[in-house]
């Protein structure tokens, strides 16, 4: 038996395709644990319709907003099986999802989670663009961790927060972090491959609207997206080389060129596409290292120079592609 954990707000509309996706499912032994972050919408309504026709449903409405890690955490703690599949409310899940997940996770005792590729679809549901990471299998933890994590110079993750794992090994963890918010299961990921492999389904067996996967967030959240994952990178940088100090120094290195990098990225995107007021406010987050306001220092003294630039860039690009038809043809 499999506990799903699906959590949700504000997305009523969508949860209606998910929930029946979910019941829609091959493996049918199992469990729905819908958690509500307290919607001000219809969610409620909703939950209570499926759950009075699907004695597999419960369905627990929060009194207040506990923000994603607490949300989840709370259907995990209630679920009852030792594999627990997390969802969220929006996507759209293939008939043979939970069957996939299942056969590979209690096949493969080295696996701590599984998670597969996604696919960004447009307002009818069609599939417009695939992420598919890796091969169908078993990814070793050391590869997953040491070269595709800590080498991702954004600080992405490829799983995107929709996998199936082991209850135990949550618990042992320690359940989602809520220091790193949003973003706390890209921790607990991380934190499994120190001692587990992950599998990886290649199929595109999870899809979700392009507006749901990738919000254009180009104010100071950014700036909290890339604190909360430098955090993350950096913990589990000292934990996997913490037997190898040489190791470590070399891995540190890295590190902060990356994070440079990075921040550098996110705050000439705060420069092009959203306010002075924004990018002089993400000084306040950047305060408590003197090297993260290194380059928020040299962007500023540049301010004048980067800002017409970055405006006019979208306009010349497109002017060029224009003139030269092949060119654009080719991209």
């Amino acid at each position: 038996m499999v506990s799903i954990v699906l959590i949700t707000y504000n997305r009523a509309e969508r949860l209606k395709l998910s929930i029946q996706d979910i019941l829609d499912q091959t493996f049918k032994n199992f469990e729905l644990i819908i958690c509500d972050d307290c919607s001000t919408d219809s969610t409620e309504e909703v939950c209570r319709h499926f759950a009075a026709q699907d004695n597999r449903i419960r369905y627990f409405r929060q009194s207040a907003n506990l923000q994603m890690p607490g949300n989840l955490n709370f259907g995990i703690k209630k679920s009852t099986c030792e594999y627990v599949a997390i969802l969220h409310d929006g996507d759209r899940f293939r008939a043979d999802l939970i069957e996939q997940w299942y056969n590979a996770l209690s096949t493969h005792k080295s696996v701590g989670f599984v998670f597969n590729s996604i696919g960004l679809t447009d307002e009818n549901d069609e599939i417009i663009h695939r992420y598919c990471e890796f091969g169908e299998g078993i990814v070793l933890k050391d590869h997953l961790l040491k070269k595709v994590f800590f080498r991702r110079w954004r600080f992405d993750s490829p799983v995107y927060g929709e996998a199936m794992v082991r209850k135990s090994l949550i618990e042992k963890y320690g359940y989602l972090h809520h220091q790193y918010g949003f973003y706390a299961d890209v921790d607990l990921w991380m934190g499994l491959l120190h001692d587990h492999d992950a599998y990886y389904c290649a199929d595109t067996i999870i899809t979700g609207p392009v507006k749901a996967v990738q919000p254009q967030l180009f104010d100071i959240s950014l700036i909290r997206i890339f604190l909360y994952m430098a955090g993350i990178q950096l913990k589990h940088r000292h934990h996997a080389h913490r037997t190898q100090p040489f190791r470590l120094i070399a891995e540190l290195a890295v590190y902060w060129a990356q994070t440079l990098l990075c921040l550098t990225y996110y705050l000439l995107m705060i420069v092009k596409n959203f306010s002075f007021r924004s990018f002089i406010g993400a000084a306040g987050l950047l305060k408590r290292s003197v090297l993260f306001l290194i380059p928020w220092v040299i962007i500023l003294f540049l301010y004048p120079v980067l800002y017409p630039f970055l405006k006019l860039y979208p306009v010349i690009k497109g002017m060029i592609q224009m003139k030269s038809p092949e060119l654009a043809e080719s991209r």
